[in-house]
């Protein structure tokens, strides 16, 4: 990309740009607090946090096919505008019950599985949105620019929730996400481009509809190996990932404040790899690109278990770092492709069922670490979760993505060259 970018001048994106970057901003506050609320206030244990996890989950698995119907159906940023509203009411459910001594085990999981809900319809919508919102040519400029945001809203987000859960509360820190999930429908509603829908498909059968994306996905050779690169990296990850603030928390001694520098440290490689992730692509390709940051993807899980209370800090922090930076360097790429070879009819379904491929596996790592973490202890865990990440990498490495160079210029839905 040369010159000045052209969605400076573009409006609809702007907004589009600004709700993701607040509510990404307040999502920091249910990443640190949600699991905090779990360990300090109701006492968990590795199973429950592995319950929590799967919970919050789930609805991807349950509900990401017909997500992707509708989104196609529907008019996209509408939806994501009720998911917002959706969210913020349900998340005050949290500290408002706790406030009054009535926060339990069963509010918690009714809280993260509508709040899910309502996540898996947000962002189904919003990435079969932005190909509707910006032109082709600029998805990558897109992406990168809502990558850049989101990480830099990260930075700042976690140091800040870590601060403020310590200081009020974590149940009262989840207060600044629901603030931010209305602010973030305030900007979608500022949008003024109206999405085409077409009638005729209102009234089809869902069921077509669904088998329509699934096949799409399972017959291209370029979806199929990012879909199971992603879901193998999400199903090992999501096991770390569901004991991560118990591991924080029991294990390391960390406190909400030190937890939440961590995690901004990580934003920050976020950060970083969005910056460079052209400079990469332009470098050895976008298909190498892709496959070398997948393939060391595991490696800062496996050497977390390295750390122990006398030497979390210094640690934690780069490990941390290179994570974030390598999450972003594969996600920009691999999405970009995936929305570049799609048409735009079936941008929904063919998100909702790379949604039910990679994340419909997270409940069930989650289920798997928790299980792990009771019987094998933490460490043990996040060990084969770093090793399990590792081999992730043999489905784009086998698959026409490695010989990917760059977006596809042809046709939507071209194969990848």
């Amino acid at each position: 990309m040369t010159g000045r970018s052209e969605l400076w001048k573009h409006r609809d994106f702007l907004n589009v740009w600004a709700a993701e970057t607040i509510s990404v901003f307040g999502g920091q506050f249910y990443l640190i607090a949600m699991p905090l609320v779990a360990v300090l206030v109701l006492d968990a244990s590795e199973s429950d946090m592995g319950l929590l996890f799967a919970v919050e989950m789930s609805p991807f698995l349950l509900f990401g096919l017909l997500a992707g119907v509708l989104a196609d159906r529907k008019e996209r940023r509408m939806m994501m505008i009720v998911c917002d509203f959706g969210r913020a009411f349900t998340l005050a459910v949290i500290p408002v019950t706790w406030y009054f001594d009535l926060l339990t085990w069963p509010v918690m999981f009714g809280v993260a599985f509508v709040t899910g809900v309502f996540t898996a319809f947000f962002d189904i919508a919003y990435q079969a949105y932005l190909p509707v919102l910006v032109k082709r040519h600029q998805l990558l400029d897109a992406n990168s620019k809502l990558e850049t945001s989101r990480s830099s809203s990260q930075v700042a987000g976690p140091s800040i929730a870590g601060i403020v859960a310590d200081a009020i509360s974590a149940p009262l820190a989840l207060v600044a996400n629901s603030i931010s999930f209305l602010a973030s429908a305030f900007f979608l509603l500022r949008v003024k481009m109206r999405q085409a829908i077409d009638k005729k498909k209102v009234h089809k059968p869902v069921l077509p509809e669904i088998r329509e994306g699934l096949n799409f996905v399972f017959r291209n050779p370029t979806l199929r190996g990012i879909a199971g690169c992603t879901s193998t990296a999400n199903l090992f990850g999501s096991m770390f990932f569901a004991l991560m603030m118990l591991f924080m928390v029991d294990s390391l001694l960390l406190s909400p404040t030190w937890i939440g520098i961590i995690f901004a440290v990580g934003a920050g490689g976020a950060v970083v790899g969005a910056i460079i992730s052209a400079r990469i692509v332009s470098a050895i390709g976008l298909g190498k690109t892709i496959v070398i940051s997948a393939v060391l993807s595991g490696i800062p899980i496996i050497l977390m278990v390295l750390a122990y209370p006398s030497n979390a800090i210094p640690i934690l922090m780069p490990l941390w770092f290179v994570n974030g930076l390598l999450m972003v360097v594969y996600n920009v790429n691999q999405v970009s492709l995936r929305q570049a070879i799609t048409p735009i009819h079936l941008q929904g379904k063919m998100n909702a069922t790379m949604r039910f491929l990679v994340w419909g596996v997270f409940p069930i790592g989650g289920l798997i670490g928790g299980y792990l973490g009771e019987t094998f202890g933490m460490r043990t865990t996040i060990l084969i979760s770093g090793i399990g990440t590792l081999f992730s990498v043999v489905w784009v490495a086998l698959s026409p993505v490695m010989k990917t160079t760059s977006i596809p210029e042809g046709e939507e839905g071209s194969p990848a060259t």
